[in-house]
């Protein structure tokens, strides 16, 4: 498809939906993750800039300033791009440019490497030389990042005050991602964004964000092959195609160009140092330190300017914990624990959101020796969206989804899989129910669950 983040492809984590096309999907000061290397996580990306050779795998500092545009290109460097702008408005031309690590000799031959890419701003002084405005290592995808497809890069374009980084990517199910920055009052903001995915050319979901409008929008395809190839059959334009849900969302404050760096649900991958100071558990809480695990021996699911999010089981018990890791004393809390899988944390406006599996012990109708038999055994019969406070009390139900017929004494056919994927935006949740293979129902709602609204399905129901 061509993917959105995160929800999905994603994205950032401001809106959980589209950093988890996701998933994906969350002020930072200019030192971030890079100051204070001694007591904070090192990324790619600290070197000390003062000319010292940069050991292999690091990102270095770029200089200050620079005569010309080729002196901010640090040795073992290249520019891949670059566009010119005015984005300071003051009449000299201005650059924004992607760095890459060259090429290496490996055996007798040349070999790209996978570091991190810089993406920075230098401002025109007037008189030739250039400034160094910003540097980030997080919002330019690395030649790994675009899947089966390659390099997913594609060239900077720019407007005005603006400038936008374009990507494509997959295989079979693609994805595009643009994201336009603008300089204002001296301050970088995230101002738009539109990230597709579908199978091929035929889209299966749209999102675009207009943050000077405060608007999102939303466009949902059902992504079944069954469903999918009787459009294909209509012989008819796929762009023409009706979309099976459309809806509009507030947004919130558009984030800084750092924020968005840091949100952005790669940037975990850059981070090199992953050292845990201690591990704490939350009321509630029943495990032990050493079966904690660590934030480099888990798939990390939400990250910020202040802490990561992820999910585990631990093989004994077989129960889920939810964990937080926090850059500035790097404290690792297990907060919460679930009989069921827990999903797609994320933080939004002080609260922690995450989904879980209602499981249940469930009877069933099953056929053995030719006979009819009634067995019994754990299935997930639902989904939950929970909430809670960032020390892990306060746990409270937002929203409950449970499977119809789950309550009936003994079912005769298999509950399909459930999960439950949410996007959370001016103050406002969209969650949809993904059902297997049967339509995925679309709920609207307050953030504490209040005003719970069905607003559609995928695929949409028959006439």
């Amino acid at each position: 498809m061509w993917i959105l983040i995160g929800t999905g492809s994603i994205s950032f984590t401001s809106c959980g939906r589209d950093a988890a096309l996701y998933q994906e999907s969350i002020g930072a000061s200019s030192e971030g993750l890079q100051s204070e290397a001694d007591e904070k996580p090192e990324q790619k990306g600290t070197g000390s800039g003062d000319g010292e050779e940069t050991a292999p795998g690091e990102v270095p500092q770029l200089p200050e300033t620079a005569s010309e545009l080729t002196g901010f290109v640090p040795e073992g460097w290249e520019i891949l791009d670059s566009v010119e702008l005015d984005f300071n408005e003051d009449g000299i031309p201005d650059y924004i440019g992607v760095l890459q690590a060259a090429m290496i000799d490996k055996g007798g031959y040349q070999a790209y490497q996978d570091d991190p890419r810089i993406l920075f701003a230098a401002a025109g002084d007037g008189a030739g030389g250039y400034r160094l405005d910003f540097q980030d290592i997080n919002l330019i995808r690395t030649r790994g990042e675009g899947g089966v497809f390659g390099d997913p890069y594609e060239p900077l374009t720019a407007e005005g005050t603006s400038f936008t980084t374009h990507a494509y990517g997959g295989s079979a199910w693609r994805w595009a991602e643009d994201y336009t920055y603008t300089c204002r009052g001296g301050t970088w903001r995230l101002t738009s964004s539109e990230t597709i995915y579908g199978y091929g050319s035929y889209v299966t979901s749209y999102s675009r964000n207009d943050w000077d409008a405060g608007t999102g929008i939303r466009k949902e395809r059902s992504s079944e092959f069954s469903d999918m190839e009787k459009n294909w059959e209509n012989g008819e334009d796929w762009d023409s195609v009706k979309y099976d849900l459309e809806y509009e969302l507030s947004l919130d404050e558009p984030l800084t160009l750092e924020q968005a760096g840091k949100r952005w649900w790669l940037a975990k991958d850059r981070v090199t140092d992953w050292k845990v100071a201690s591990v704490t558990c939350a009321a509630g809480v029943e495990l032990s330190e050493e079966k904690a695990k660590r934030p480099d021996e888990a798939y990390l699911e939400y990250c910020d300017e202040d802490c990561i999010l992820y999910s585990f089981s631990e093989e004994d018990s077989g129960l889920y914990y939810l964990a937080m890791y926090r850059w500035e004393d790097r404290v690792l809390s297990v907060l919460a624990q679930d009989r069921g899988a827990i999903d797609y944390p994320e933080i939004y406006k002080g609260k922690i959101y995450y989904a879980t599996d209602i499981v249940e012990n469930v009877r069933y109708k099953i056929w053995q020796d030719g006979k009819e038999q009634t067995a019994e055994e754990e299935d997930t019969v639902g989904v939950r969206l929970n909430r809670m406070s960032p020390d892990g009390t306060g746990k409270e139900t937002v929203f409950e989804y449970r499977y119809p017929e789950e309550g009936q004494e003994t079912r005769e056919n298999r509950i399909p899989y459930l999960s439950l994927i949410y996007e959370i935006c001016g103050d406002e949740i969209i969650a949809e129910v993904y059902i297997g293979d049967e339509p995925h129902p679309f709920y609207r709602m307050n953030v504490d669950g209040s005003g719970v609204k069905k607003i559609g399905q995928v695929p949409m129901a028959e006439e």
